[in-house]
């Protein structure tokens, strides 16, 4: 049988990580996201261009890979959002996180999720 074959059959779409957030002094849990999942994201993350076409908020989309990429916490726990006065997941996301624990969360579950940098993806495999 072929390694790629073996390795597909081998493998699971169920990783997580921890990642650390300093100021919180705990780890959050992660999990990685597949097609489906950045399928709904990107449509969430949609809105009208104004010319019949659409066009993607960053900041929602970013936002909501938080969300479906955090396994712990949960960001549409109803407790979360009521000490946040947040309406909705997303708006929790961006008051409960400072700007760079998001992008840090961010950046793990999109690494997770096999978005990681090429070059060093290229030399763990060399290995």
């Amino acid at each position: 049988m072929a390694k790629g074959l073996d390795a597909l059959l081998g493998a699971t779409l169920e990783l997580t990580k921890e990642v650390y957030i300093a100021r919180l002094k705990t780890h959050f849990t992660i999990k990685a996201l597949g097609n489906e999942d950045l399928r709904r994201i990107n449509d969430r993350a949609s809105k009208p261009d104004g010319k019949g076409g659409m066009v993607t908020d960053d900041r929602m989309f970013n936002a909501l890979v938080v969300v479906k990429g955090c396994v712990d916490p949960d960001f549409n726990d109803k407790a979360l959002k009521s000490h946040y006065e947040a309406v909705d997941d997303v708006d929790c996301v961006t008051k409960a996180l400072l700007p760079g624990e998001m992008a840090k969360v961010l950046r793990a579950i999109l690494d997770l999720s096999g978005f990681g940098n090429e070059e060093e993806l290229i030399e763990d495999a060399k290995n």
